[in-house]
Protein backbone atom coordinates (compact mmCIF):
# COMPACT_ATOMS: atom_id res chain seq x y z
CA UNK A 1 0.00 0.00 0.00
CA UNK A 2 1.12 3.75 -0.93
CA UNK A 3 -0.48 6.52 0.98
CA UNK A 4 -0.19 9.97 -0.15
CA UNK A 5 -1.13 13.47 0.89
CA UNK A 6 -3.25 15.56 -1.76
CA UNK A 7 -2.60 19.03 -2.05
CA UNK A 8 0.34 19.37 0.69
CA UNK A 9 2.76 21.39 -0.67
CA UNK A 10 -0.03 23.93 -1.87
CA UNK A 11 -1.17 23.68 2.26
CA UNK A 12 2.57 24.91 3.19
CA UNK A 13 2.83 27.27 1.08
CA UNK A 14 0.01 28.88 2.74
CA UNK A 15 1.53 28.81 5.98
CA UNK A 16 4.01 31.97 5.35
CA UNK A 17 7.62 31.96 5.45
CA UNK A 18 7.78 31.07 9.08
CA UNK A 19 6.16 27.94 8.66
CA UNK A 20 9.35 25.41 8.93
CA UNK A 21 8.33 24.23 12.83
CA UNK A 22 4.35 24.09 11.63
CA UNK A 23 5.64 21.46 8.88
CA UNK A 24 7.52 19.40 10.95
CA UNK A 25 5.28 19.26 14.09
CA UNK A 26 2.79 18.08 11.29
CA UNK A 27 5.12 15.42 10.01
CA UNK A 28 6.10 14.48 13.24
CA UNK A 29 2.34 13.85 14.78
CA UNK A 30 1.31 12.20 10.77
CA UNK A 31 4.53 9.96 11.63
CA UNK A 32 2.96 8.64 15.06
CA UNK A 33 0.08 8.03 13.76
CA UNK A 34 0.69 6.23 10.67
CA UNK A 35 3.44 3.68 12.43
CA UNK A 36 0.49 3.19 15.59
CA UNK A 37 -2.20 2.02 13.67
CA UNK A 38 -0.68 0.06 10.95
CA UNK A 39 1.92 -2.06 12.91
CA UNK A 40 -1.56 -2.72 15.22
CA UNK A 41 -2.41 -4.62 11.92
CA UNK A 42 0.95 -6.18 11.74
CA UNK A 43 1.85 -4.22 8.60
CA UNK A 44 4.95 -2.29 8.23
CA UNK A 45 4.97 1.27 7.27
CA UNK A 46 7.86 4.17 6.46
CA UNK A 47 7.41 7.49 5.12
CA UNK A 48 9.28 8.36 2.23
CA UNK A 49 8.81 12.70 1.32
CA UNK A 50 6.35 12.29 4.90
CA UNK A 51 3.37 13.13 1.87
CA UNK A 52 4.12 9.80 0.56
CA UNK A 53 4.35 7.06 2.72
CA UNK A 54 4.67 3.24 1.89
CA UNK A 55 3.13 0.35 3.97
CA UNK A 56 4.19 -3.96 3.12
CA UNK A 57 1.24 -5.14 3.47
CA UNK A 58 1.43 -9.16 2.88
CA UNK A 59 -1.54 -10.81 4.16
CA UNK A 60 -3.27 -8.12 5.96
CA UNK A 61 -7.12 -7.41 5.08
CA UNK A 62 -7.43 -4.94 3.12
CA UNK A 63 -9.95 -3.55 4.25
CA UNK A 64 -8.23 -3.21 7.58
CA UNK A 65 -6.06 -1.04 5.75
CA UNK A 66 -8.92 0.92 4.35
CA UNK A 67 -10.21 2.01 8.11
CA UNK A 68 -6.56 2.84 9.05
CA UNK A 69 -6.62 5.27 5.98
CA UNK A 70 -9.44 7.36 7.32
CA UNK A 71 -7.50 7.15 11.06
CA UNK A 72 -4.38 8.94 9.30
CA UNK A 73 -6.67 11.50 7.58
CA UNK A 74 -7.95 12.73 10.74
CA UNK A 75 -4.24 13.84 11.67
CA UNK A 76 -3.54 15.21 8.10
CA UNK A 77 -4.39 18.73 6.89
CA UNK A 78 -5.48 17.53 3.21
CA UNK A 79 -7.15 14.61 1.69
CA UNK A 80 -5.12 11.36 1.63
CA UNK A 81 -5.28 8.75 -1.34
CA UNK A 82 -3.92 5.19 -1.21
CA UNK A 83 -3.33 2.24 -3.78
CA UNK A 84 -2.66 -1.22 -2.96
CA UNK A 85 0.14 -2.81 -5.25
CA UNK A 86 0.74 -6.43 -5.96
CA UNK A 87 4.23 -7.74 -7.42
CA UNK A 88 6.85 -10.67 -6.93
CA UNK A 89 8.75 -8.69 -5.31
CA UNK A 90 8.67 -5.37 -2.96
CA UNK A 91 9.92 -3.41 -5.63
CA UNK A 92 7.35 -4.52 -8.15
CA UNK A 93 4.63 -4.26 -5.76
CA UNK A 94 5.37 -0.39 -5.55
CA UNK A 95 5.97 0.09 -9.27
CA UNK A 96 2.41 -1.09 -9.54
CA UNK A 97 -0.05 0.40 -7.20
CA UNK A 98 -3.39 0.17 -8.10
CA UNK A 99 -6.26 -1.64 -6.74
CA UNK A 100 -4.29 -4.85 -6.27
CA UNK A 101 -4.70 -7.72 -3.72
CA UNK A 102 -2.54 -7.97 -0.24
CA UNK A 103 -2.90 -11.71 -0.43
CA UNK A 104 0.82 -13.15 -1.26
CA UNK A 105 3.55 -15.56 0.39
CA UNK A 106 5.13 -14.77 3.69
CA UNK A 107 6.80 -11.45 3.84
CA UNK A 108 10.88 -11.57 4.43
CA UNK A 109 12.10 -8.10 6.15
CA UNK A 110 15.88 -7.24 7.08
CA UNK A 111 17.31 -4.99 9.94
CA UNK A 112 20.69 -4.04 9.64
CA UNK A 113 23.37 -2.03 11.71
CA UNK A 114 26.76 -0.88 11.72
CA UNK A 115 29.05 -2.87 13.76
CA UNK A 116 30.49 -0.69 16.36
CA UNK A 117 28.87 2.92 15.21
CA UNK A 118 28.53 3.86 18.54
CA UNK A 119 32.18 3.80 19.34
CA UNK A 120 32.50 5.34 16.03
CA UNK A 121 30.65 7.91 16.70
CA UNK A 122 32.36 8.63 19.95
CA UNK A 123 35.37 8.86 18.08
CA UNK A 124 34.35 10.72 15.00
CA UNK A 125 31.20 12.36 15.88
CA UNK A 126 27.81 12.10 15.20
CA UNK A 127 27.53 14.35 11.82
CA UNK A 128 30.45 11.68 10.19
CA UNK A 129 28.75 8.55 11.20
CA UNK A 130 25.56 10.33 9.76
CA UNK A 131 26.68 10.94 6.55
CA UNK A 132 28.18 6.76 6.93
CA UNK A 133 25.03 5.76 7.26
CA UNK A 134 23.28 7.78 4.40
CA UNK A 135 26.09 6.09 2.16
CA UNK A 136 25.58 2.63 3.18
CA UNK A 137 21.24 3.29 2.49
CA UNK A 138 21.99 4.76 -1.07
CA UNK A 139 24.63 1.80 -1.57
CA UNK A 140 22.09 -0.65 -0.26
CA UNK A 141 19.48 1.10 -2.51
CA UNK A 142 21.37 0.48 -5.53
CA UNK A 143 21.82 -2.69 -5.05
CA UNK A 144 17.93 -3.89 -4.54
CA UNK A 145 17.41 -1.86 -7.63
CA UNK A 146 18.46 -5.47 -9.48
CA UNK A 147 17.09 -7.49 -6.86
CA UNK A 148 13.71 -6.22 -6.08
CA UNK A 149 13.86 -4.65 -2.35
CA UNK A 150 13.15 -1.62 -0.85
CA UNK A 151 15.46 -0.18 1.81
CA UNK A 152 14.57 2.87 4.16
CA UNK A 153 16.53 4.58 7.21
CA UNK A 154 14.88 3.77 10.99
CA UNK A 155 17.75 6.31 12.61
CA UNK A 156 21.10 5.87 14.19
CA UNK A 157 22.36 3.21 12.43
CA UNK A 158 19.52 1.05 11.65
CA UNK A 159 18.23 0.39 8.25
CA UNK A 160 15.10 -1.79 7.23
CA UNK A 161 15.17 -3.59 3.84
CA UNK A 162 11.91 -5.66 2.65
CA UNK A 163 12.98 -8.47 0.62
CA UNK A 164 11.66 -10.50 -2.09
CA UNK A 165 13.23 -13.61 -0.44
CA UNK A 166 16.23 -14.28 1.88
CA UNK A 167 18.91 -15.08 -0.65
CA UNK A 168 18.63 -11.24 -1.51
CA UNK A 169 19.92 -10.27 2.08
CA UNK A 170 22.93 -12.50 1.51
CA UNK A 171 23.27 -10.73 -1.83
CA UNK A 172 22.91 -7.61 0.07
CA UNK A 173 25.29 -8.81 3.06
CA UNK A 174 28.49 -9.37 0.21
CA UNK A 175 28.05 -6.22 -1.71
CA UNK A 176 28.36 -3.48 1.32
CA UNK A 177 31.42 -2.23 2.04
CA UNK A 178 31.59 -1.71 5.90
CA UNK A 179 30.71 -4.62 8.62
CA UNK A 180 27.32 -4.80 9.23
CA UNK A 181 25.27 -7.53 11.06
CA UNK A 182 21.75 -8.80 9.41
CA UNK A 183 18.96 -10.16 10.88
CA UNK A 184 16.29 -11.35 8.48
CA UNK A 185 12.68 -12.18 9.99
CA UNK A 186 10.25 -14.21 7.79
CA UNK A 187 6.60 -14.15 9.12
CA UNK A 188 2.79 -14.02 7.74
CA UNK A 189 2.71 -10.46 8.25
CA UNK A 190 5.12 -7.75 7.82
CA UNK A 191 5.79 -6.17 11.04
CA UNK A 192 5.59 -9.64 12.74
CA UNK A 193 8.58 -10.56 10.07
CA UNK A 194 10.42 -6.97 11.84
CA UNK A 195 10.23 -8.29 14.61
CA UNK A 196 11.58 -11.43 13.97
CA UNK A 197 14.98 -9.77 12.08
CA UNK A 198 14.81 -7.70 15.37
CA UNK A 199 15.47 -10.81 16.86
CA UNK A 200 18.16 -12.27 15.33
CA UNK A 201 20.07 -8.63 14.95
CA UNK A 202 20.14 -8.55 18.93
CA UNK A 203 21.14 -11.95 18.98
CA UNK A 204 24.08 -11.29 17.27
CA UNK A 205 24.90 -8.35 18.94
CA UNK A 206 24.43 -10.37 22.08
CA UNK A 207 26.85 -13.43 20.55
CA UNK A 208 29.22 -10.47 19.20
CA UNK A 209 29.27 -11.78 15.37
CA UNK A 210 28.85 -10.09 12.32
CA UNK A 211 26.92 -11.75 9.54
CA UNK A 212 23.64 -12.74 8.32
CA UNK A 213 20.95 -14.80 10.87
CA UNK A 214 17.54 -15.68 9.66
CA UNK A 215 14.64 -16.33 12.19
CA UNK A 216 11.15 -17.98 11.00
Amino acid sequence: MQLKLIGYREWTETLGFRREHIIQQTQAELHKRIWAEFTSLDALPHQMRYDYAMVYSNNVPAESLIAKVKSIQEAAPVPVDYCIGRGRTPLEAYERCGDGSTEGGPAVVGHLDIVNSTRQTEKRGSYDIYIVVGDLLNKINSICRGLGCLSFYLGGDNIMIFLPDVEAGFQIYDQVYIDVRLGIGIAERPYQAFTKATEALDSMRRDNVVGVRILR
